[in-house]
């Protein structure tokens, strides 16, 4: 069962986009009419465009594509085509071939030029993609087009996802009320740089491409690269952010600090939902590392702390076994004086200045560690930065679900 102790409220509609999704059996064909797996999101104007891509080198065709397009028309981008159930990686000389027709065939439906239209796949890895009857049934995505079908689009990308991953935000400058919408997927090989996820958001905030770019870049270290449920990255991770406000004549912000603001809070909860549906997952942890020298190593040192297996193995035991805890850090490869490191579960604190507090009782960390949700905070003495990486612990669950993933 997913971490999440709260309700999910509908996702906003965006000015200047609309949503449609198919049901075309893209994992097996006997799903065709069963569950929806394809999502088309097209913008009526030319939309501005930034991307962050996974930085695994066997990367999927859709991600070399989808970065050739940013680069070469970030200020022109119509459409987002996604397929859920086949990863279309690692299939050999045919994989951009296949990639390329999924582009062109939601261009068709869409009604814009190939060149404008973004594609993104997610799902098994290794199998032949099945773009016939992506072909057979892509017409749903295009019949089914409305604004507030932005429900159907995060529906439509879930793999082993519980439940689908969205929010909203509205914010106010230039007179104006502007709106931010994002839905995201993911719940297995999720890692920073990024994870198993696809992520899309959309506004009509007027900002250039290249604004949109540099924003996006540090949002995703803040959100999208802070989490972790088992250490390894996917091929096929892609996060779009588009823009309609120019296209539809607003005027350039001036003061994109609040946008960022905002984007930053939609992009951090599309990350934690990410992370609360983590395969096998039963807690939430935050882990906050403070007393860095800068910002890198506080966040290098709290993923390394996130992705130990026999940190994840305490939490699900409700172990508050610090010795692993000082075990990731000593293992993180920065620098680290033992004799300013202090540890604290939630206000419980367990080590000071490299010693057991001497008020620390076993049952103390255990009764903070039993909980759903906790905060592990690390101090490490040395300097003023600090940084947030959110993780789950390391369920039999995770094992049960991988191991019969292609079933």
């Amino acid at each position: 069962m997913p971490v999440l102790p709260y309700t999910l409220q509908k996702p906003l509609p965006v000015p200047g986009f609309k949503v449609g999704s198919a049901s075309c059996g893209v994992k097996s064909a006997d799903l065709k009419g069963k569950r929806q797996d394809v999502t088309l999101i097209v913008a009526d104007v030319p939309a501005q465009a930034a991307a962050v891509f996974t930085q695994n080198a066997f990367r999927a065709a859709c991600v070399d594509l989808g970065e050739q397009t940013v680069r070469e028309h970030a200020t022109n981008i119509r459409a987002i085509v996604a397929n859920a159930g086949n990863a279309n990686a690692g299939v050999g000389e045919m994989e951009r071939v296949w990639s390329q027709q999924l582009i062109d065939l939601g261009a068709e439906v869409a009604e814009v030029s190939s060149y404008q239209v973004l594609s993104a796949s997610t799902g098994v890895i290794g199998e032949p993609f099945p773009i016939e009857r992506i072909r057979d049934a892509i017409d749903e995505a295009g019949s089914s087009l409305a604004e507030d079908n932005w429900l159907q689009a995060a529906e439509a990308i879930r793999t082993t996802d519980t439940f689908a991953k969205y929010t909203s935000r509205q914010f106010e400058t230039n007179g104006k009320t502007y709106t931010i919408t994002g839905v995201s997927k993911g719940s297995g090989m999720i890692h920073p740089n990024m994870a198993t996820m696809l992520g899309f958001m959309a506004t009509d905030a007027p900002i250039r491409a290249e604004v949109l770019q540099d924003i996006l870049s540090r949002v995703t270290d803040e959100s999208f690269n802070s989490i972790s449920v088992d250490g390894d990255t996917s091929t096929n991770d892609t996060v779009y952010l588009l823009s309609s406000g120019l296209g539809l004549g607003d005027t350039e912000l001036q003061d994109i600090t609040v946008f960022e603001k905002a984007l930053s809070e939609v992009a951090i909860e599309l990350a934690q939902l990410i992370v609360r549906d983590g395969e096998g997952v039963t807690k939430f942890v935050t882990i906050e590392v403070s007393g860095a020298e800068n910002e890198t190593q506080a966040r290098e040192l709290g993923r390394t702390i996130a992705v130990s297996p026999l940190v994840k193995t305490a939490f699900a035991g409700s172990d508050a076994n610090w010795g692993r805890i000082i075990m990731a850090i000593g293992n993180s490869g920065s620098y680290i004086q033992s004799d300013k490191v202090s540890i604290k579960a939630d206000d419980v604190l367990i080590l000071k200045d490299g010693n057991l507090h001497p008020d620390y009782r076993d049952d103390m960390g255990m009764a903070v560690f039993a909980k759903q949700e906790f905060t592990l905070s690390v101090d490490i003495g040395l300097g003023d930065a600090s940084a947030k990486v959110w993780t789950g612990d390391l369920t039999h669950e995770y094992i049960t679900i991988n191991a019969e993933y292609r079933s």
